[in-house]
């Protein structure tokens, strides 16, 4: 088996188990693709207004699965209205694990709508 085949074939995407009581469920946050995380840092670099919008909406629908049947939770058409009925202390528990479990840090999804720049990953201390 060539190399390309053997890093096709690996399973390298991360996870974590997270309950969310006040909704009465258990999801699945999986690490982003390449194309889920560039299409949040597109969002945060481009001129549009609602730049925190896209980037927690776009999370939520990129990481959120179903432990069970393995298909994301969310469309994105829902990130609309999480972000306008659901609770931001749910919301932030939930992009807070997607961040971490995509290796985002926080500081530098702040900095990255300032300076195109900015690569939001994190740096081996």
């Amino acid at each position: 088996m060539s190399i390309r085949d053997k890093i096709r074939k690996a399973q390298d995407r991360t996870s974590e188990i997270v309950e969310v009581p006040e909704w009465g469920v258990t999801v699945e946050i999986r690490s982003m693709t390449g194309s889920q995380r560039s299409a949040i840092v597109t969002a945060l670099t481009s001129d549009e207004d609602n730049k925190m919008e896209a980037l927690w909406g776009g999370m939520l629908v990129s990481c959120v699965y179903d432990p069970e049947t393995g298909d994301p939770v969310f469309k994105e058409d829902d990130a609309e209205w999480l972000l306008g009925e659901k609770s931001s202390t749910v919301l932030d528990r939930l992009s807070n694990v997607c961040l971490q479990v995509a290796g985002i840090v926080e500081g530098a999804v702040d900095d990255a709508g300032k300076d195109s720049s900015v690569s939001p990953i994190v740096e081996d201390e």
